[in-house]
Order: structure tokens, then sequence, then C-alpha cells
């Protein structure tokens, strides 16, 4: 699976891995997710609502091997991709998110996935 980590992706990557900037200070905007129904009578999501203040595109997509959907504040869906690599570019409007990554149930019952955004 391809991954996006060169030009100004990869640097401010770089940078936010060894701590030499924050999101915030370069811009970024970060949303994370889990999704688990191993062993579980019911699955376990972690979507923490994240609040974008101003418009952005994804750049960067750190998990979600098999895909994700982008949920407003209210559960609507915003977008499905099948394929976290075709989420790259999208652009969203500032406003409340949060991500749920997909699984694949007979291969990976667990999944995190952090979606960065380059804000204006």
């Amino acid at each position: 699976m391809r991954r996006v980590f060169s030009g100004f992706g990869g640097a401010v990557l770089a940078a936010l891995i060894f701590g030499v900037v924050s999101p915030a200070d370069a811009g970024i905007a970060k949303i994370k997710g889990l999704h688990d129904d191993h062993e579980r009578p019911a699955p376990l999501i972690k979507a923490p609502v994240m609040t974008l203040k101003e418009r952005g595109n994804i750049f960067v997509i750190i998990g979600g091997d098999y895909g994700f959907d982008l949920f407003d504040e209210g559960g609507s869906q915003v977008a499905s991709f099948a394929d976290s690599d075709s989420a790259i570019g999208f652009e969203l409007q500032p406003g409340r998110y949060k991500v749920i990554p997909h699984i694949e149930g007979d291969v990976h019952h667990h999944q995190f996935i952090e979606v960065l955004i380059k804000t204006d």
C-alpha cells in the first residue's frame, strides 16, 4: 500500500515525529479513530470528534489499511474510502469530524487510523 511521505508532507511528518514542531504550529489537524471487534459481543469504536478550524486537505494517513468512513459531528457520513490512499487530497471545510477505520472481518479485527490534514 502506498503512503505519501515525500515533499512537504514528508518534511512536516518528520518534524512532528522528531518533536521539532507541534501539529498546531505546522498548520496540521489530526483525526484519530479505533475500531475493534475481536472477541467482543459488540464492536469497540473510539472516534473522538475533532474540530477543524480552517479548510484543509488530507495529506497523510497512518493505519486504516482497509479504508475508513468520515463523519460530521452529527453522525452524518461525509465520505467513505474503500482504500485510504484514495482520501489523499480530499478537502474538508471547517467543522467537527470523526473517523472510523474499516476492518476486514476474516483477516484483521482491529484497526487504528490517524488522518493528518494540512490546513490553510
